[in-house]
């Protein structure tokens, strides 16, 4: 592996705008991050370090999520799949044991799983995102000791966080320690890793969540934004609320007011959560090829397939790469705290269509414009291409404009304006959406009427 210096770093990243805010090129105090006028964490090079060399999960390093795995999982028994990268098992399922599931989003999977890290003391530490309770920052990585707060740190959080102090915690502390991140989180602790024997020895597992893509603070403003609060300061703040009677995706979201009284809005009414739309979301997501975090020792995602999607209480999807994973799933499956199935690639690729077309196809086409215009373009798996389909081309150029454009609104607070910017887009955009269900509907009927 090839670690880059500070000004390589800001060349091939920071000034194309390809960071994810992970924190992992603060862990020598080369930067220090920073929270952005457009709600983005960013890195900021402190003085005197120039000369240093880190690594990001988005630089060109020579080393992608395959050699990351490869060198971490090919052992005797491991299966490899072109589009999922290497695999023990793969399970859908939920948990039946506790309130882990109803607590949680899905089907509870992550937080049960820390749980029994922490309990079994194969860690000393989780490393997760909480909800900070702060009016400017939401949530943040929290270190976990114990159990009580291990819970508290349960559901999604559609918001920008960082791992610069957590790190710091690390270097300072001993002990055993597992880290829940988004894929390009991990893979920069694993390129960490790979650097410091520091870091190697006391991370003892990284646990990956699927990834459609990450949000700006923006998005959680705007959400804020068209419930009535009235001058109550909010408490606690839901992003996954799940609504009986309602499929597991058609959830809503639940604000706590300082004086308890709860709001809850279905997301269908709420303006900009279709995540095909892409608000708010930050660059470096439509720059990424890994949907289900490759170099994670565990994965956990949405069963957003007919099969799971009608039970509104919610499934996982887990991918286990680490053999020891394994066994403690398999054990917790021989004794009922868990409801799970083994499942083929093929369906979990279903369960996250959208997100792999978006991260295949629409990256291939997005890194070819890129190219075209001469940009700086990240090293990735995926090739730059010219894609055939007209149409397929269009939406993704629609879609490039719409995370644009939200990105650096300044009308994010004003729904009303909010609405009037960027429409017009999104009209252009379910107009492509609509036509390609035409085609196909017609391409249908005229396999049935030849038949």
């Amino acid at each position: 592996m090839k670690p880059v210096t500070a000004p390589e770093l800001i060349k091939q990243v920071i000034q194309p705008n390809y960071c994810s805010g992970c924190g992992v090129c603060t862990t020598h105090q080369v930067f220090k991050m920073k929270l952005n006028k457009h709600g983005q964490y960013v890195p900021v090079l402190n003085s005197g370090q120039a000369e240093k060399t880190v690594v990001c999960p988005f630089a060109s390093h020579q080393v992608n999520e395959n050699d990351l795995a490869q060198e971490q999982f090919d052992t005797p028994g491991i299966k490899f799949h072109n589009e999922i990268g290497y695999y023990q098992k793969i399970y859908a399922g939920y948990v039946n044991e506790g309130n882990f599931r109803k607590n949680g989003s899905s089907g509870g999977s992550v937080s049960w799983f820390t749980h029994q890290l922490l309990s079994s003391r194969e860690v000393d530490y989780i490393v997760h995102v909480s909800e900070q309770n702060q009016a400017v920052i939401r949530f943040n990585y929290n270190i976990s000791d114990s159990l009580e707060s291990n819970i508290k740190a349960s559901k999604s959080k559609y918001y920008p966080t960082t791992l610069e102090a957590s790190l710091q915690f690390i270097k300072e502390h001993e002990g055993k320690y597992a880290v829940v991140g988004l894929p390009c989180f991990i893979k920069g602790i694993n390129l960490l890793k790979k650097q410091d024997p520091l870091f190697e020895k006391r991370i003892r597992f990284s646990i990956s969540l699927f990834c459609g893509h990450l949000k700006s603070t923006h998005y959680l403003s705007s959400l804020l934004a068209q419930f009535d609060t009235g001058n109550k300061l909010v408490k606690h703040f839901d992003f996954r609320h799940k609504t009986p009677g309602h499929k597991a995706s058609d959830y809503s979201t639940k604000i706590v007011l300082d004086n308890g009284k709860s709001l809850i809005k279905n997301n269908q009414d709420l303006f900009g959560t279709n995540w095909g739309w892409g608000l708010f979301k930050l660059k470096a997501c439509d720059y990424c090829d890994d949907i289900i975090g490759e170099t994670a020792d565990i994965s956990f995602g949405d069963a957003w397939t007919p099969r799971y999607e009608n039970d509104y209480l919610g499934t996982n999807i887990v991918v286990v790469r680490n053999a020891g994973l394994e066994k403690i799933i398999r054990k917790n499956i021989d004794n009922q705290h868990l409801q799970y199935e083994e499942i083929s690639p093929e369906t979990l690729i279903e369960s996250q269509a959208g997100g792999f077309r978006h991260r295949r196809e629409g990256l291939a086409y997005r890194l070819y414009l890129q190219q075209k215009k001469n940009q700086i373009i990240p090293e990735k798996r995926i090739k730059p291409e010219k894609i055939k389909s007209k149409k397929r081309r269009k939406l993704y150029k629609i879609r490039m404009q719409l995370q644009e454009k939200s990105f650096y609104s300044i009308n994010y607070n004003n729904i009303e304006k909010l609405k009037s910017e960027l429409m017009p887009l999104i009209r252009q955009l379910e107009q492509v959406y609509e036509h390609s269900a035409w085609t196909k509907f017609r391409l249908k009927l005229k396999k049935w009427l030849k038949k």
